[in-house]
């Protein structure tokens, strides 16, 4: 076979397959989002994540929900603690801080109960984190403030808990 010709082969193999490798992940992508109660926000997730969207297992989906969880939960303890040095009386981000410390203690233990297949463990500690962020919520109406100094990053947070909750369901 001359040059050519191989380069024709490779190509047309290249044309043939690597579509369906691409829709084989959006299929695992859709079947893992499709039972979360945020079906957006799983499928934005997982997509725009190099490790998501060419995973090959819902094991690997359920990490990298578990990584974007852990990476909001730590954007919102800086924040808290940038909060805090411009208002250090302030009680209720002084609970959220020990709150979202909680938290991340908690989502280290789930990588490490993900990697040991250990789900009934993951499940209980993002249970828990859940009721973390939402004690951290409830701070803030506790003391009467009108706004939650943390936005919609709360909600962000508990959603990708509840995604990864979902997926990790779906291991067993």
């Amino acid at each position: 076979m001359n040059t050519i010709s191989c380069s024709k082969v490779f190509l047309v193999l290249l044309v043939t397959l690597l579509p369906n490798q691409i829709f084989a992940d959006e299929k695992l992508i859709a079947s893992a989002c499709d039972k979360t109660l945020y079906k957006q926000l799983c499928t934005k997730t997982l997509q725009n994540d190099p490790e998501g969207s060419s995973a090959t297992s819902f094991e690997v989906l359920s990490k990298v929900a578990l990584k974007h969880a852990t990476s909001t939960a730590t954007q919102i303890h800086d924040k808290v603690i940038s909060l805090l040095k411009g208002s250090s009386g302030n009680k209720a981000l002084k609970d959220c801080k020990e709150n979202y410390e909680d938290a991340l203690d908690q989502l280290g233990r789930s990588t490490t109960a993900l990697a040991s297949k250990r789900y009934n463990d993951v499940n209980t500690w993002v249970s828990a984190v859940m009721s973390d962020a939402d004690s951290c919520d409830e701070g803030f109406k506790d003391v009467g403030a009108t706004n939650n100094p943390l936005g919609s990053e709360g909600t962000t947070f508990s959603q990708l808990c509840s995604i990864v909750l979902a997926i990790t369901n779906q291991l067993k």
